[in-house]
């Protein structure tokens, strides 16, 4: 009976793809399968240095680094980050995280990962907001890999939003933000820092800075769903 009322409320209001604006079919999620095809993917899980290492290069190492899509302003992929950050649809990233978690398995990116660390929002912001879309990204993982999600990794001080900001705005911004609680229990770990875009890398980088001062002994990987262009 469930079911059948999904149909028929599907019927009434079909689930739009958030592209193009067709009515999803059976099996389609978020986006159409030609959307999905258009979908402009960065591939770099499949390199060992990629465009989010070079970005996240610092005295800290990152081991695994993996993006899903290519960031464009002009970009209509751009208005599922909108309208689950802002929009209060955050099922939106879940669902697109499962996708993109579904593509990595196969091809071994969580071997030895374990455990995932959402990056957090200051507890006013996520009051404000309703909920922080990387736990979201991070459900939508383990919804395909079954690791743990571990919530050490605090946002101790709030920050200002860094949508509009430059790239030196952005590291002074997010530095000194983080704070890892209960160190211990990340000792030896191997972490995936999970965010949903990542621009100057200023927000993940702090975050693994923060880590391996709290835990030296454990090692970090990030993966985000966008990587924005920077000209």
């Amino acid at each position: 009976m469930k079911g059948l009322g999904k149909y028929l409320l599907g019927l009434v209001y079909p689930d739009l793809c958030e592209v193009c604006g067709r009515s999803l079919v059976s099996g389609e999620e978020v986006l159409c399968l030609h959307c999905l095809d258009s979908l402009p993917r960065t591939g770099a899980h499949g390199h060992e240095f990629n465009l989010l290492h070079k970005r996240l290069a610092s005295t800290t190492p990152v081991e695994k680094a993996a993006g899903y899509f290519h960031y464009y302003r002009e970009s209509p992929y751009v208005d599922i980050i909108h309208r689950a950050k802002y929009g209060g649809r955050p099922e939106l990233i879940e669902k697109m995280a499962r996708r993109y978690a579904r593509e990595l398995a196969d091809t071994g990116f969580f071997d030895g990962i374990d455990a995932i660390a959402p990056v957090p929002l200051h507890r006013l912001k996520q009051w404000r907001r309703g909920y922080n879309q990387s736990r979201y990204i991070a459900a939508g993982i383990c919804s395909i890999v079954p690791l743990p999600v571990v919530d050490n990794l605090v946002a101790s001080r709030g920050h200002a939003s860094q949508t509009s900001s430059g790239v030196f705005a952005r590291w002074l911004n997010a530095g000194n933000v983080y704070d890892v609680r209960r160190p211990r229990e990340l000792d030896g770990l191997h972490l995936l820092v999970v965010d949903d875009v990542i621009t100057t890398g200023a927000t993940l980088l702090a975050c693994c800075n923060a880590i391996k001062s709290a835990a030296p002994s454990c090692r970090v990987s990030v993966l985000t769903l966008a990587v924005a262009h920077m000209s």
